[in-house]
């Protein structure tokens, strides 16, 4: 149809790697790449006995409170909270403004604005700008993916 209406068509050969992010697993799997290939740096706070390993980016005015655990790569971005008893593992990025406590989070995307708390393992999960996230019960083991402004309470 475009050949029809007269439009120019053309290509452009990619030589590094590419991914069609069609689905969440995509998304995850993209977020995954692109972490292993940034450069570590801390702009935040490291309390003592918070435990930081691995290609770990941290930005300006994020809290690692003492007591929670990040191993790398992970992305955390600016004024976020990592409160004690939490741990944010591998191949997961944490947006700006965003408070986790007492959870288990990796493989996964936090956007902008939210908040985590509770005895939850969260995995392969993507979380959008401004939800919340409160469990009370006992450790669970979960898979989201939520749209803007989800509140979820357990």
């Amino acid at each position: 149809m475009l050949l029809e209406e007269g439009n120019k068509i053309s290509y452009y050969m990619v030589t590094d790697y590419w991914k069609d992010t069609g689905t969440p697993d995509d998304i995850i799997h993209a977020n995954k790449i692109i972490l292993e290939g940034m450069k570590p740096y801390f702009e935040g706070i490291k309390e003592d006995g918070a435990q930081i390993e691995g290609n770990v980016m941290i930005g300006k005015d994020s809290i690692i409170k003492s007591g929670a655990k990040i191993k790398g790569p992970v992305i955390i971005g600016k004024n976020c909270i990592i409160d004690s008893n939490t741990y944010v593992g591998p191949n997961t990025s944490i947006g700006d403004n965003s408070k986790l406590s007492r959870c288990h989070i990796e493989n996964s995307i936090i956007m902008s604005g939210c908040n985590v708390d509770g005895n939850i393992s969260i995995s392969h999960s993507i979380i959008a700008f401004n939800s919340e996230i409160l469990y009370k019960e006992n450790q669970i083991n979960k898979i989201f993916l939520l749209g803007e402004g989800t509140k979820i309470s357990l």
